[in-house]
């Protein structure tokens, strides 16, 4: 029973956590999960603001905007992979306990 009450507790807390990360913001992706990606961001923008305000830096303030377009655009489909990772997950979750409620048993399958 408690191996039974356990699978079924996991089973649960990772639904939730696949809905949460279909569900959640950008803010909340960018800033709230992972430390990391936060001191990431923050040298992200820490170095592209000094390249803009430095003038021995032989990169100009145009060529920066690419640069940064392209880096954004790489994070915000990182996150959309997530997010679609999440659903074909949670879908499969949801498909494989519907499927195994609606087997029938060999007598039911011959009436």
């Amino acid at each position: 029973m408690d191996a039974m009450a356990d699978f079924i507790l996991k089973e649960a807390e990772a639904k939730e956590s696949l809905r949460k990360r279909m569900s959640e913001s950008a803010w909340e992706y960018y800033t709230g999960r992972y430390f990391f990606r936060s001191i990431m961001d923050l040298l992200f923008i820490g170095s592209l603001f000094y390249i803009s305000i430095n003038d021995h830096v032989s990169i100009p303030l145009w060529g920066l905007f690419p640069i940064a377009i392209a880096l954004i655009a790489l994070q915000e489909s990182k996150r959309n992979t997530g997010r679609v990772d999440a659903l074909i997950k949670l879908s499969e979750l949801d498909s494989g306990t519907t499927n195994a409620a609606f087997k029938a048993s060999p007598k039911q399958q011959d009436s």
